[in-house]
């Protein structure tokens, strides 16, 4: 549906995309992933034809829409687009807000504002001014009026950010079911980890302007390619790794060598760290601090040679500040000492 052969924006110095390509199929959910000033927001305008780059370009169909020379101006890409601020029109009803981007009859668009309500859940809500509803409400209305027109592709620039939790997780369902029901493919930009790899069928991880991964939810998570992507996509423990004789040695027991290259940091996630009684395999260490967080207990372990680890164990666990276990790795990703990843075991 979309491709973007090495496309570059930069303001004066700042260069906020850098050579980025990819591709979009038709009905493909994308979250675009990064921390703040990673240049997400950038591509995102570029794709929406808000920016032009400078360099570069862009396709629909297999049919130029953005480059330095040929350029097609957003109203004509039949994009639809869902703001961080909801964006609706205090002065229209919810209903008129909806019909605002309904070509047709008066009675096409009345049938197709009726269609869009029962799809947001919310045809009571028609004749309600945007100020007398939630912000939940006004989101889904947002959202209702971006397909008004069956777009092919809807953008969304950090929608749920000033939802609180709650609100925030079911609307993200909700709004997920709503546009697969439509069958339009969506462009999500968000820095919060979970809600892109809940939300998408794949993951665009930015850094610095870049695209430093790109794979479904699972892969970006389990398989970074990078040491900045095991940091920044959920939580992570790093220990250096040595070499000793046939084996590597880490803070976790020595392992067998690999043949890919030359291991330098051992990374494990806190959910993959089994915790046994002290007399069990694996290496011995020391709970110094717990915290219930609900759905785990986070546990600080200390190792042999002052090493910290987080562990996420079972809510129901009892282990105790000053209580010795063992600590076994059930799963461990190398990477090598430019921070690029070598296997994951």
């Amino acid at each position: 549906m979309i491709r973007s052969d090495s496309l570059r924006k930069a303001y004066h110095t700042l260069e906020a995309v850098r050579n980025v390509s990819f591709e979009v199929q038709d009905h493909e959910f994308i979250a675009i992933l990064g921390p703040s000033g990673c240049g997400k927001s950038t591509l995102l305008r570029l794709i929406a034809g808000l920016e032009q780059p400078d360099s570069g370009t862009l396709q629909l169909h297999g049919k130029d829409i953005s480059s330095p020379r040929h350029f097609l101006a957003p109203e004509h890409r039949r994009f639809g687009m869902v703001f961080q601020d909801f964006a609706l029109f205090p002065h229209m009803s919810v209903a008129a807000n909806v019909a605002y981007g309904v070509n047709g009859s008066r009675s096409e668009k009345q049938a197709r504002v009726r269609e869009l309500l029962e799809l947001v859940g919310l045809p009571h809500l028609a004749e309600k001014m945007p100020h007398a509803i939630s912000g939940g409400e006004q989101q889904r209305i947002a959202v209702a009026r971006a397909l008004a027109p069956r777009p092919q592709l809807i953008l969304m620039d950090e929608p749920f950010s000033n939802l609180d939790y709650q609100l925030r997780v079911q609307l993200r369902r909700d709004i997920r079911r709503i546009l697969k029901q439509e069958g339009v493919a969506a462009i999500l930009v968000t820095h919060d980890q979970t809600e892109a790899i809940t939300f998408s069928d794949r993951v665009f991880l930015m850094q610095s302007g870049t695209l430093v991964q790109t794979g479904n939810p699972e892969e970006v998570y389990r398989f970074p390619r990078t040491l900045w992507a095991a940091g920044f996509v959920g939580e992570a423990n790093f220990l250096p790794v040595q070499k000793a004789g046939d084996q590597l040695e880490t803070a976790l027991g020595a392992t067998p060598r690999i043949s890919t290259g030359t291991p330098k940091t051992l990374m494990v996630r806190p959910e993959e760290i089994r915790l046994e009684p002290p007399d069990s395999a694996g290496v011995v260490g020391v709970v110094q601090d717990v915290e219930f967080s609900g759905p785990v207990k986070v546990l600080e372990v200390e190792l042999p040679g002052e090493v910290l680890l987080s562990v996420h164990a079972s809510p129901q666990s009892q282990w105790s500040v000053g209580d010795s276990l063992s600590v076994i790795a059930e799963r461990t990703v190398m990477y090598d000492s430019e921070g690029r990843l070598l296997e994951a075991s």
